[in-house]
C-alpha cells in the first residue's frame, strides 16, 4: 500500500470530510455527532475504555475510477470512527515490518469482530473473509446498493449502504444494533458455522486439527523415503528453499511450536549461501523457481560440490505436477524423498528430527 495520505479532514466541529480527490464532484460532509447523537470521546477516555477489537478487511488499492486508494483510505476512517464510538479498537492491514499474509490472518483470527467491505468484489476481500467464515462467527459485511455478490449470504449480517450523506449514519445505526445482538445471544453470522453446527472455540478446533495431522504423519511407513540411515539430529534447524514461503508457514509454525528453527531461501544461490556457513538437519527444497523450472535439481547438484564436512539430507516439497516429471531425478540425485503432500512433509520432518507427536 502506497504512503498516500487519507483526505480526511477532522474539523474543530468534528465534521469529517470524505470527498474522492479524483473525482472532485463527489463530495459529502458528514457531521457525525450530530447525526448519531454521540458525543465523541477524547483519545485518552477511548484507550482506557477499548477491551474488544474489530479487524477490518477491505481494498487497499483504486478498485474503480470512483473508487481510489484516497477513496477508501476516507472509508476505513468513517468505519473506524463509528467502531471506536462502539468501544473497540479498529485497524485494518498497513505495511510494516512483518509479514503481511500472516499478519492479516492473525488479526482475522484474534479480532472479535471482523468488517467486511464487499463493494467491487475484492478477490482478496472475498479470501480473507472466506478464512473468516470458517475460523468463527462475529463478521460484518458492507456492500454498496446497486451491486449484488455472486451467492447468496445476505443472511449472514450483511448491510447495504448508499454511498452518501447517508453513510454513516447507516454504519452508527447497523454497527450499534450489530454489536447488541452479538452480546445478547449466540448468533450465527457464519454459514460455516450455522451449516456444519460448529461451537467448539477455534483454539480446541485447531489443537483438534495440529494432533490429528501429527498423528496421521507418524502414523506413516518410514519406508516411502530412501533407505538411509537417520542423522544424529543435533542442530534442530531446517533450511527451506521456496520462492513462496508463504505456502509453507503452517507447516513451520507447527515445528516452530517445538523448537526447531527455519531458514528461509528465496533463490538456489541463496540456499547454497546457507547451507555453506550453516549446520542443518534437514534441506527442503521446491522444484520451480522463477524461470528455472528444475532449480531443486540444481540445488542438490550444487550441494554435492560444496567442501563442506557433511552434506545434510534433502527432500523436494513441490507440486503434483512437478514430482511426476522430476521425483525420480531428484531421488537418483540423492533426494530423501520427493512428496507433495502437506502430510508427506509434516511425516518427513517428524522422522528425520525425532519429533513426536
Amino acid at each position: 500500500m502506497s504512503n498516500c495520505k487519507t483526505n480526511v479532514d477532522i474539523m474543530n466541529s468534528q465534521k469529517f470530510a470524505i470527498q474522492n480527490k479524483d473525482a472532485v464532484t463527489n463530495q459529502y460532509i458528514f457531521n457525525i455527532d450530530q447525526m448519531t447523537g454521540n458525543i465523541s470521546p477524547t483519545q485518552e477516555e477511548n484507550s482506557a475504555t477499548v477491551k474488544s477489537t474489530c479487524f477490518v478487511i477491505m481494498p487497499f488499492s483504486a478498485t474503480t475510477e470512483k473508487h481510489t486508494e484516497s477513496y477508501w483510505d476516507s472509508f476505513f476512517e468513517v468505519i473506524k470512527r463509528e467502531i471506536e464510538l462502539q468501544g473497540f479498537a479498529c485497524t485494518r492491514s498497513e505495511t510494516g515490518p512483518y509479514h503481511m499474509v500472516k499478519h492479516i490472518i492473525e488479526k482475522i483470527h484474534d479480532s472479535d469482530i471482523v468488517i467486511a467491505v464487499l463493494t467491487d468484489m475484492n478477490p482478496n476481500v472475498w479470501y480473507e473473509l472466506g478464512i473468516r467464515h470458517s475460523l468463527k462467527n462475529g463478521t460484518l459485511m458492507l456492500l454498496e446498493n446497486g451491486q449484488q455478490i455472486p451467492f447468496d449470504i445476505s443472511s449472514y449480517g450483511l448491510i447495504k449502504y448508499s454511498d452518501g450523506i447517508s453513510l454513516a449514519n447507516t454504519l452508527a445505526k447497523e454497527i450499534h444494533l450489530y454489536i447488541n445482538k452479538l452480546n445478547e445471544n449466540i448468533h450465527f453470522d457464519s454459514p460455516v458455522m450455522d451449516y456444519l453446527n460448529l461451537s467448539a472455540s477455534h483454539d480446541s478446533k485447531i489443537d483438534k486439527i495440529y494432533k490429528l495431522v501429527l498423528k496421521i504423519a507418524n502414523e506413516k511407513s518410514e519406508n516411502q523415503y530412501n533407505a538411509q540411515e537417520k542423522p544424529n539430529v543435533k542442530h534442530n534447524r531446517i533450511l527451506w528453499v521456496d520462492d513462496y514461503p508463504t505456502n509453507n508457514e503452517s507447516v513451520i509454525a507447527l515445528f516452530q511450536n517445538q523448537n526447531i528453527q527455519f531458514d528461509i531461501a528465496l533463490t538456489t544461490d541463496q540456499g547454497i549461501e546457507f547451507i555453506a556457513n550453516n549446520k542443518y538437519d534437514l534441506i527442503i527444497t521446491d522444484m520451480g523457481r522463477g524461470s528455472e523450472v528444475d532449480a531443486g535439481l540444481q540445488l542438490i547438484r550444487y550441494m554435492k560440490q560444496l567442501d563442506i564436512e557433511s552434506i545434510p539430507p534433502v527432500a523436494v516439497f513441490a507440486s503434483y505436477n512437478a514430482v511426476e516429471k522430476y521425483g525420480n531425478e531428484a531421488m537418483r540425485l540423492g533426494a530423501i524423498a520427493a512428496i507433495n503432500g502437506f502430510s508427506d512433509i509434516i511425516s518427513l520432518i517428524s522422522q528425520v528430527l525425532g519429533v513426536k507427536s
